[in-house]
Order: C-alpha cells, then structure tokens, then sequence
C-alpha cells in the first residue's frame, strides 16, 4: 500500500514541476509533512548517502537568514528546508525507473508547442511557468533521458524505438540551443561526455559508439555556437574578442559574463570586509539569502538580489564556510556516485537518467548559485537513483 502512494507522489511531484511553482510547492510541503511524521513515528531517517551535508546545507541556510536578513525568512525556509525532501522514505523497483523516464520524456513532447509556440510569437522560449532558464534546464533532461532510453532500445534490437529517441533527442537539444542560456548548456555537454564516459566503461557501448556520441555532441555543440554567435551579443563580443576586432577588458568580459565580473568584485570586497572586520560568524554561515537586498553594490547592479558570479563567491557570501563545504560534499558524493556506478541490465541505463537533474543542475551551477527552485525534486530524483543501485548491488551479492 505504502509502495503504491509513494510511486504516485512522485509521479505527481513530478508532474507539478512542470505546470505552476506553485502546486509543486504546496505537493513538496505535502511530502516534507509526510517525512516528518514517519521520522517522529519510526524514530529512524532512511539511510542516504547525502543525508549529513543536506541536513547541514538546510540548518546554515536557514539559520543564517534568521540571523542576518530575517525579512527573507520565507526564502531562507525555501532555499533551505524544502532541501530535506531528499529523507522522504522512498523506495524504487524496474517499473517506477522506466514510468518516470517515460514520464520526463512525454513532458518534453507535450511542452514542445508551448515552448515553440512562444518562441516564435515572442522571440523568447518558456514553458508553462518560468522562462528562458527553466527551458534550457528541463530540454537539457530531457534530452540527456532519451539518449540512455534509446541506448536501452538499441541494446533491446527495438529500431523504432532508436528512431523515436534519436529523433527526439535532436529536437530537445535545438530547443536547449534555442534557449541561448549557457549554464544548462554547458551541464549539458559536460554530463553527456560523462555519461558516455559511464557507458563506455561499463562495457554498455563500444568505442565506435562512444565516438559516436562524442561526435553528436560536438555536431550539437558547433552548430549550437555557430547559431548563438549570430544572435547572441555575449557570443559575438567572445568572437571579437577571440579574431582581435575587440580588447579583452574589464568591460568585454562582464558583457561576455553577464556583469558577472562586476558581481564577482563586489563580492570578493565583501568577503575582505568581513575578514577585516572580524565577522567571524558571518564568514562561517554567510549573510543569509538574498543578502544582496542589504550588502553593498560596488560595481554590481543594486536590484541584483544574489551575488551571481563564480559559484564559491556566491555561495561564500549566503552561507559561509560551513554552507560552502557542505555543497561541495554534496557535489562530489553525487558525481563519485555516478562515475562509479555498476550498470549490469537494461533498466539500469535508464536508472542512470535519475542521477542526470542534480547533474545537470550542478555543472550550470557553477556560474550562478547552488540553489534551485526544482533543486528539491532532483535531490530526490538522486535519491532513488541511489536506492535502486544499491538494491541492485545487494541483489548480485
């Protein structure tokens, strides 16, 4: 019975992230309520291999914002506590890895008007809710889940169902392009050659294969730049800049980086302030969430919230050292996670598609902020990647 309800939660967390922030939020409370009452009830938190730096990622963005910028309390609990979702005592079996790999995928194709529909009246794609960002993020997954659904049909001899997956997976990844957001982008092409990587060591493809995926990408990826060089002005002052038509500088490279050199300076004064001031607890916890309400604005823009530049800054200054240490655990558990992982059947490629949002997520992260409106749902998409290798490693023993 319990089995059955957390498979159709899940399913309808997921499907609540794609059409308002709004009910993914209220379904995201519904499953934070759930897992503190079984914790209360139990006495006991499933086993996770993020559990300790989640848990302290969450107590450090909360108790700094309490401490520091209380007017933002709500986005500290936000940014902070709806993290703990990953404890949800969960459970996975062959049948919920297929349906919601099957599921992100049919988003992707019932959101391609929308998507397209807005691009072309508008010149700006966005889906149901969010905008540009969102697109890049979510075609970025889904494209990434149909290349590993297509290797599961290729090695299962199904060719229309290559040919589907094949086709959907060129249409994903131009709308990724289309979105001309360079974070998602770049996780994009970063986890693909990872999961190549992945396959190819597990003995799931060959070398011919592996080189043809490297080579589908770097297809992807030229005509991806060709276009954004076109319309992009980042793209075409990193081609002047590049050919010589234009001086590398301060102002090039904080229009290449979207003001992000500016953002980076201010932040590095902040950091050297609290140093010099001795803000000892600020340094160790941070400022808060959106501290950029508050903090100084040198040569950033004064409506800028966050302190968006190289991610260790931006983290640095909303939760300090502790905050800091604990994302970069959760990131190399969660990247020694899907190097190492053991892939022995079908279904365990496309479990591989699980790991993929957080993946994803991080590597875009580097030049924004480790936090994300969906980052509650990719943590427990991980955590059932987890679960189901580890019971497939128990069951091989």
């Amino acid at each position: 019975m319990r089995e059955n309800f957390v498979y159709k939660y899940i399913l309808l967390l997921i499907i609540s992230a794609f059409i308002s922030i709004s009910l993914f939020e209220i379904v995201l409370g519904l499953g934070l309520l759930i897992t503190l009452i079984a914790i209360l009830r139990e006495r006991e938190i499933q086993p996770g291999i993020l559990n300790k730096p989640i848990f302290l990622f969450s107590t450090v963005t909360v108790l700094s914002t309490a401490m520091f910028n209380i007017t933002k309390i709500s986005k500290g609990i936000e940014e902070g506590l709806f993290q703990l979702i990953y404890f949800f005592k969960a459970n996975v079996n062959k049948k919920v890895v297929r349906n919601i790999l099957y599921l992100f995928v049919l988003v992707g194709v019932v959101l391609l008007p929308i998507v397209l529909y807005r691009y072309f009246s508008e010149g700006e794609t966005r889906p149901i809710w969010g905008g540009t960002f969102e697109v890049g993020q979510f075609y970025a997954e889904f494209a990434l889940m149909t290349v590993l659904l297509g290797i599961a049909a290729w090695k299962e001899k199904n060719n229309r169902k290559i040919i589907l997956y094949a086709g959907l997976f060129f249409i994903f990844a131009m709308v990724l392009i289309l979105t001309h957001r360079r974070s998602p982008i770049l996780g994009f092409f970063i986890i693909f050659v990872l999961l190549s990587f992945v396959l190819s060591k597990n003995g799931i493809i060959n070398k011919k294969i592996f080189a043809g995926l490297i080579i589908s990408s770097l297809i992807v990826g030229v005509s991806g730049y060709i276009y954004l060089s076109q319309t992009d002005v980042r793209f075409k002052t990193l081609n002047n800049v590049i050919m010589g038509k234009e001086p590398l500088n301060y102002q090039t490279l904080n229009r290449i980086s979207s003001s992000r050199v500016g953002i980076g300076y201010d932040a590095v004064k902040i950091i050297q302030n609290d140093i010099k001031e001795g803000n000892y607890i600020n340094l160790l916890i941070g400022h808060g969430v959106r501290s950029g309400y508050y903090l100084p604005h040198e040569r950033s823009p004064k409506t800028f919230v966050k302190y968006e530049s190289v991610f260790i800054l931006s983290e640095f200054i909303e939760k300090g050292i502790v905050g800091l240490i604990a994302e970069l655990f959760i990131i190399l558990i969660a990247f020694k996670t899907f190097l190492t992982v053991k892939i022995r059947e079908n279904t365990d490629i496309i479990a591989l598609g699980l790991f993929i949002p957080l993946l994803i997520h991080i590597i875009g992260s580097v030049f924004t902020f480790f936090w994300d409106a969906l980052l509650p749902l990719y943590l427990l998409l991980f955590k059932l990647g987890e679960l189901y290798f580890s019971k497939r490693a128990e069951e091989v023993r």
